[in-house]
């Protein structure tokens, strides 16, 4: 195969981030269109301004990934009540499209509106008209951080942004939402205000070390120390945010892995969905506890299933059965899943408690008194401690978390307690598969814990 050097990759890869002009025109026209509409519907309310933000307005969006974010903002002394009650103007605007009402920090619109064969997402969002520092609403910084990408951009800016946001999601690390913990768009703006170019972004980032800080103002700097996350990204609009809060140390370090291989081995796989081989021969160590729940809005639901993966492995490990990997499966709407890989499912019927010293006279009996109804063997060690084997209550791990006994002290958050005990579901080995390829959501979350990525490795 021809070896392809890394210009002449991104080359190619831009061509595809690239949204053809008539694509382009027509998506204007629709945001525009729908922004008219708005404010002829925005009569009744404190309204100031009524404006698109996001990708679409800063001209970095990317076919196929591009949403209609408008922003409605409302006089800087309206209440929160007013806020909500605003949303009014988007559910008349979209009143013959089907709407939802969505939750942020606070409500807003949701809706899918056909366009070029296919739909698109509009999101119409209420803030106020406030001065940065003065937010009332964590969608105030919104419409500055549009204003300062447009101040401070190129043309050749806004490819550069496309081509890191296309190598990003190939690889499964684009959005900062919960489920993801990845990098946002206006991360990757910012990356590309710093760096300059796509291939400078990932040169920078593979030397990044924890607590690498970025920021674009030399006074800021004084701000790196409030902050201990593993990447800190100070936002330029408001120097105090860290930006970096929302990136897990997973997500930095496999963006680290994948730059380093990338700019080592440039190739266009980097730029498409992976390949997942699968390992079968880990099928046996599989573990899936798949459960069915109310509907909750995405990033409520995904906090709640990270808080109760958090707290479930701790006690499967407390009850000495040895986790290599784990991940959290869900179709973000009613159903989801706990996927283990296990060392063993089925350990020794024994174990041992260690106890104290010996010389420690008054805990050494206690400890004696405390373990001798399950005792089958005390001695002591070459060290001076008194150990004692005792039958564990469970060796079979699915046995485990099955029982009744095991189910207050599983952890798991309490959005999601009720609905798990009812129907929570045990599958391993094989039957995990099986019972995954049925769901494509779920077999994607297989695929990922037993599986690899053939352009990485």
């Amino acid at each position: 195969m021809k070896y392809l050097t890394l210009k002449s990759v991104t080359n190619l890869a831009i061509k595809s981030c690239k949204p053809s002009i008539i694509y382009q025109r027509k998506l204007n026209a629709l945001s525009s269109e729908i922004i008219n509409n708005l404010k002829k519907n925005s009569s009744d309310f404190p309204v100031t301004n009524i404006s698109l933000a996001g990708s679409i307005a800063k001209g970095t969006w990317l076919p196929n990934h591009a949403d209609v974010d408008i922003f409605i903002k409302l006089d800087k002394n309206s209440t929160r009540q007013q806020l909500e009650k605003s949303l009014e103007i988007g559910k008349i605007t979209l009143q013959k499209y089907k709407w939802y009402l969505r939750y942020s920090e606070h409500p807003y619109i949701e809706a899918l509106i056909p366009f070029e064969n296919s739909e698109i997402k509009v999101n119409i969002v209420s803030c106020f008209d406030v001065s940065p520092s003065n937010w009332k609403s964590a969608a105030d910084r919104s419409t500055y951080h549009t204003e300062y990408i447009l101040e401070n951009f190129t043309p050749k800016m806004k490819d550069e942004v496309r081509l890191l946001k296309k190598f990003l999601i190939s690889n499964n690390l684009y959005g900062a939402e919960i489920k993801v913990q990845g990098f946002s768009g206006y991360v990757c703006e910012l990356l590309v205000l710093k760096y300059k170019t796509f291939n400078n972004i990932l040169k920078n980032i593979c030397n990044f070390t924890y607590g690498s800080s970025i920021y674009f103002n030399e006074n800021d700097s004084k701000f790196v120390n409030l902050h201990g996350t593993s990447i800190i990204i100070l936002d330029p609009v408001d120097p105090q945010r860290n930006l970096g809060s929302a990136i897990s140390n997973e997500s930095l370090n496999k963006f680290i892995f994948i730059s380093t291989q990338f700019l080592n081995n440039p190739s266009l796989d980097f730029f498409k969905s992976p390949k997942l081989i699968i390992n079968k021969n880990l099928a046996d160590n599989l573990l899936l506890i798949y459960f069915k729940h109310d509907t909750k809005p995405v990033d409520i639901l995904w906090g709640q299933l990270r808080r109760s993966i958090n707290h479930l492995s701790k006690f499967i490990i407390n009850n000495d059965f040895s986790i290599f990997r784990s991940t959290i499966s869900s179709n973000d709407k009613n159903q989801s899943g706990f996927i283990f890989l296990i060392d063993q499912m089925n350990i020794s019927k024994i174990k041992i408690h260690s106890g104290p010293m010996i010389n420690m006279i008054d805990e050494s009996m206690n400890f004696v008194k405390k373990n001798q109804r399950k005792n089958l063997l005390f001695w002591l060690n070459e060290s001076g401690h008194i150990n004692s084997i005792q039958n564990r209550n469970y060796f079979d791990l699915k046995n485990l978390l099955s029982s009744t006994d095991s189910q207050s002290s599983l952890g798991l958050a309490p959005g999601l307690k009720k609905d798990f005990y009812n129907n929570f579901r045990l599958y391993s080995g094989k039957s995990v598969i099986s019972f995954s390829s049925k769901k494509p959501w779920l077999y994607d979350s297989v695929c990922d814990l037993i599986g690899f990525e053939s352009h990485l490795y």
